[in-house]
């Protein structure tokens, strides 16, 4: 702000539609404590793998299971997480809001709901129950390829187990239809009544933490700034004229490896007079600039954490001083404050003074020393969320129709299913050139895109491709094969296996090129979420052929 204005970004390469899609469906993104899934008779996994991404987890769905608890898993591959399932849907790829509105549609017609609970604690029911009419059996099993058998099945296990726990994960809103997509698989636990009480719930996040304030923000600059979607970065730096960017500052983030088509990233951030970066590793951002400023790791500097499977706030406590020229961002701001003589009143520095003046005027009631003995748990948590039935919606009810889903995003207001971008559908004539679909997932060994220089022992950059696929292409299994479309190329191992059906490819997602030469966002495009601006990075269509 003391610059006087700049171009900024918005949106997420994460979970930004489902957070939209959560707050505007139920009014807060919250969910059970995670033991509670202990008391569950029923687990649903949709689009989750919490063996590799949130391990902790799964020690309590493990126990769930041993005590009898049915486990259903919902992914367009196998996972590691669903070797105990009793069930095992795939869908193609971009169809779960598909599914969920099918699966409404047999709950309904199959007399498996909540009528008390409906009428109390729902709004616009009637209108949601004249939409899935139009999504019967057979029409759902055709259009997102999961057999009806499968289907009957699954509303068999509902119809036995009405309350019941549905864990989503982040996968399913990597497409251009996520937000409509997360709002009809977030409201078949409001169907059965499965909200408010032990052993069952939605789970995707839980933000009952308290956001933290700032204290110390100059007052926004008069000058007009702009913005960019963090998903259209690289065109946003190329078509901003007015001003145009000149300069880039790259903190906490590794764009070079995380953003979709690095391609032209890559290419437009050649075109800026500067970029500086701020990272304790020579990523792949870190390569293109033209200063890097070494950050103190996490050992040296004092921050307050929140998580997103819980909702403690934690004191991070500083034990050694950052080594070299090491530096935290604070002090760096300050460096350079004083430079411009810009008010170091706002630019604090980083010590447990600053950390107390965020603490009072976040209102928590603690202090640093109990921080230093214990997390900070608000006085308002519910371990059973949603237990009061309270809703912060404009009806104070959960919506299965939401007018704020037209009136901010221009979208139906009920939880409408439409193909997304970059399928054999939608897109025919790209299909006829690339006609596998791309589907990334995250790692045991790496956390998005963090340890991959880590990893160059543990995990050779594969791609797993289905037998009937790869027969048709002369691939062998284990053989080097070039992946590629219109926006760049790589080179994988390939792996042939039934865990995927035949029309898409998985990997993981996350390797450095100045490590692997193998970023898979060189393949992935710039591809918006209908709400929430984020990232489609699953419309991704691809064609392998095996390298000579």
């Amino acid at each position: 702000y003391q610059f006087g204005g700049f171009t900024s970004t918005y949106g997420g390469l994460c979970d930004s539609a489902a957070q939209e899609a959560i707050n505007l469906t139920y009014g807060e993104v919250k969910h059970n404590k995670i033991s509670d899934l202990e008391n569950s008779n029923l687990i649903i996994l949709w689009g989750s793998n919490p063996a590799y991404t949130n391990i902790h987890l799964m020690h309590h769905l493990n126990k769930a299971v041993a005590k009898g608890a049915k486990l259903i898993t919902i992914d367009i591959r196998e996972n590691e997480s669903g070797a105990k399932s009793d069930l095992y849907l795939r869908p193609r790829p971009g169809t779960d809001g598909c599914l969920a509105l099918g699966i409404a549609n047999q709950l309904i017609e199959n007399n498996i709901i909540d009528e008390d609970f409906i009428d109390q604690h729902t709004f616009g029911f009637a209108e949601f129950k004249e939409l899935v009419k139009d999504y019967p059996l057979e029409k759902i099993s055709a259009i997102t390829e999961v057999p009806t058998s499968k289907i009957k099945s699954l509303i068999n296990y509902l119809k036995e187990n009405p309350q019941y726990a549905l864990i989503c994960g982040m996968g399913v809103q990597r497409y251009t239809n996520a937000g409509q997509t997360v709002r009809a698989i977030s409201l078949l636990p409001a169907l059965t009544g499965s909200i408010g009480k032990k052993g069952c719930g939605f789970y995707f996040s839980d933000r009952q933490a308290p956001e933290l304030n700032w204290p110390f923000s100059p007052p926004k600059p008069r000058r007009i700034r702009n913005s960019i979607p963090v998903a259209k970065l690289a065109s946003g730096i190329e078509n901003q004229i007015d001003p145009p960017v000149k300069v880039m500052w790259i903190e906490q983030a590794n764009p070079m490896t995380s953003n979709p088509n690095i391609n032209q990233l890559s290419r437009a951030m050649n075109k800026l007079d500067l970029i500086v970066v701020t990272d304790l590793f020579l990523t792949d951002t870190a390569r293109m600039a033209d200063i890097i400023l070494p950050a103190a790791s996490m050992y040296e500097y004092y921050d307050l954490i929140t998580g997103y499977g819980h909702s403690y706030i934690q004191l991070q406590q500083k034990i050694i001083d950052p080594p070299g020229e090491c530096k935290h961002e604070t002090e760096i701001y300050r460096l350079l404050g004083e430079k411009f003589n810009f008010n170091l009143d706002y630019l604090p520095e980083n010590n447990l003074f600053t950390i107390e003046k965020i603490i009072s005027s976040s209102n928590l009631n603690i202090s640093i020393n109990e921080l230093k003995e214990k997390p900070y748990l608000h006085p308002d948590y519910q371990e059973i969320a949603f237990s009061n039935l309270k809703f912060n919606t404009p009806t104070s009810k959960i919506e299965f129709y939401s007018q704020q889903m037209k009136d901010r995003w221009d979208q139906n207001p009920l939880p409408f299913y439409e193909e997304p971008m970059e399928n054999k559908y939608s897109s025919p004539n790209l299909y006829a050139k690339y006609p596998l679909t791309l589907i990334s997932a995250h790692s045991l060994n790496k956390m998005n895109s963090q340890f991959s220089n880590r990893n160059i022992s543990k995990e050779e950059p594969f791609i797993w491709i289905n037998p009937e696929d790869a027969e048709n292409r002369g691939i062998n299994d284990g053989q080097k094969v070039k992946v590629y479309n219109e926006r760049g190329s790589l080179i994988l191992k390939a792996i042939l296996t039934e865990k995927v059906s035949p029309g898409i490819v998985h990997t993981y997602f996350g390797w450095w090129d100045g490590v692997h030469q193998a970023n898979l966002n060189k393949l992935t495009g710039e591809h918006l979420s209908d709400i929430g601006y984020g990232t489609a990075f699953h419309n991704c269509l691809v064609e392998i052929q095996k390298v000579k």
